[in-house]
């Protein structure tokens, strides 16, 4: 069983790359790892037709890493896929989940070279706010994929390129990965090389995280109304919110990133009307009042 690492900060577009990747391999698992307790990834996965297992609510490189280990032991040894793709959460330390699975790795477990998605427009933003944590993740991966490059000049990638390479020696990728062509999903699938060295000694990054279950708004105009009012930050910082929910009785999923918001229709299978929101110093009364039942 080949491991394949797919890292990035919240919202970067782990969960989007992974429904194309998977489409390139023959019997693939995924392994879900979210920091809140319900997993909308797993439902978005879930229609791929390949077997999706979740650990929810807890980080694989510190707080879950024992039920990590033992999760990925027990997929080789009872589903066992020629591919694990596994989707850490979005403040996962790359670095300690690479330990983790080198602790555990033998002739039938064998790790490639992790890949971390890097928002396009989020490059100056996460090294100004949470630089310990980009700087883990992009330096221990083997190749850098930048994401919502789209309608985007060749000028101005190639300046975000360029301040990537200064800070790691990761292959970096400049045309979407949609525009990939056979030869690049198969280098993407090269033996581990790096050495990390030690894992990192910093603390898992604390965030708030609510999750409301059930949700349906009763037009458009009560979802953005909603959506805004949490965008502007007056109930916190908001990072990070995803979720499918029920718009007069229509699938929608929703993603905000960066303070935006973008609401489009949904046509797979979901299990629950689920709503996510992580950030710092969220007012959990405020978002109750919006969002609970």
């Amino acid at each position: 069983m080949q491991i394949i690492i797919v890292s990035g900060f919240l919202g970067s577009g782990k969960t989007t790359f992974i429904e194309e990747f998977q489409k390139r391999l023959e019997n693939v698992a995924i392994l879900e790892n979210d920091y809140a307790k319900a997993n909308v990834d797993y439902d978005i996965l879930a229609n791929t037709g390949k077997d999706i297992l979740s650990l929810e609510e807890g980080c694989v490189c510190c707080s879950k890493k024992k039920d990590f280990a033992t999760t990925v032991i027990t997929i080789e040894n009872t589903i066992d896929p020629d591919y694990l793709i596994i989707e850490p959460t979005g403040v996962g330390y790359l670095s300690n989940i690479i330990a983790n699975i080198k602790s555990i790795e033998y002739e039938k477990i064998k790790l490639l070279n992790p890949i971390t998605i890097v928002d396009y427009n989020s490059v100056d933003s996460l090294i100004r706010n949470y630089e310990d944590l980009f700087l883990d993740q992009i330096k221990n991966s083997g190749y850098l994929l930048l994401s919502k490059t789209e309608n985007t000049s060749k000028e101005e990638i190639e300046e975000v390129i360029s301040k990537l390479e200064r800070l790691t020696k990761a292959s970096i990728y400049a045309n979407h990965y949609k525009d990939f062509d056979k030869d690049i999903w198969q280098e993407l699938l090269s033996t581990y090389y790096i050495d990390i060295g030690a894992k990192s000694d910093s603390k898992e990054l604390k965030l708030d995280s609510f999750s409301y279950d059930n949700v349906n708004f009763k037009d458009f105009n009560e979802l953005g109304t909603k959506l805004n009012a949490v965008t502007c930050n007056r109930f916190g910082k908001l990072i990070r919110a995803k979720g499918i929910v029920d718009v007069t009785n229509k699938k929608v999923r929703v993603d905000i990133v960066d303070n935006k918001f973008n609401v489009e229709k949904y046509e797979g299978k979901s299990s629950n009307n689920s709503l996510i929101f992580i950030g710092e110093d969220l007012e959990k009364d405020s978002y109750d009042i919006l969002f609970s039942k």
